[in-house]
């Protein structure tokens, strides 16, 4: 169980290891999401599209992760729990299963993942603490929340109501 949370953790570290570059600059080996459009199916089999901009200066410009589904926020869930505590684990499937507002029409549709206000470039190496790294090598270690010195990632569901703002570059 314990490699399987080590694998989880480090799956998440991984994933958050988006650079803080600007999404309307390409990489050098990889492409950059710059815009998505979704059709979401509502309860009611209307459908909602939400458009999502991720250049610099909108709500999703330093978005890490989207997570759609509940086999991702449990996934999600494993590994925050696994790295900062059961309280941030209980802390993501709480976001994930309530509604932002008492009088929103459903649950969030999705939640998005960013780093921390204060990360930096490189946050996410020192995301992952030597235990793990030994234990990835197959050595025994044993990881605690005590091993992470680092800020936890930003959690925040959306698209839980009817009214949706246009995300606009400042």
């Amino acid at each position: 169980m314990l490699k399987k949370s080590l694998t989880l953790a480090c799956l998440t570290c991984l994933a958050l290891s988006t650079t803080m570059v600007s999404a309307s600059e390409p990489l050098k080996d990889r492409a950059v999401i710059q815009y998505m459009s979704a059709d979401i199916l509502l309860p009611d089999n209307s459908m909602l599209n939400v458009d999502m901009s991720f250049d610099c200066g909108s709500d999703f410009s330093k978005t890490a992760m989207i997570i759609t589904s509940d086999a991702g926020a449990h996934l999600l869930a494993t590994a925050f729990a696994s790295m900062y505590g059961n309280a941030a684990g209980d802390q993501v499937l709480h976001s994930w299963n309530t509604k932002v507002n008492a009088s929103d029409p459903r649950k969030p549709t999705f939640l998005v993942v960013t780093p921390p206000e204060n990360a930096h470039e490189n946050w996410y190496k020192s995301a992952i603490p030597k235990s793990v790294t030994k234990t990835l090598n197959y050595q025994t270690s044993s990881l605690t929340s005590d091993d992470l010195e680092v800020t936890m990632p930003i959690v925040k569901p959306y698209c839980g109501s009817r009214d949706h703002i246009p995300t606009v570059s400042q």
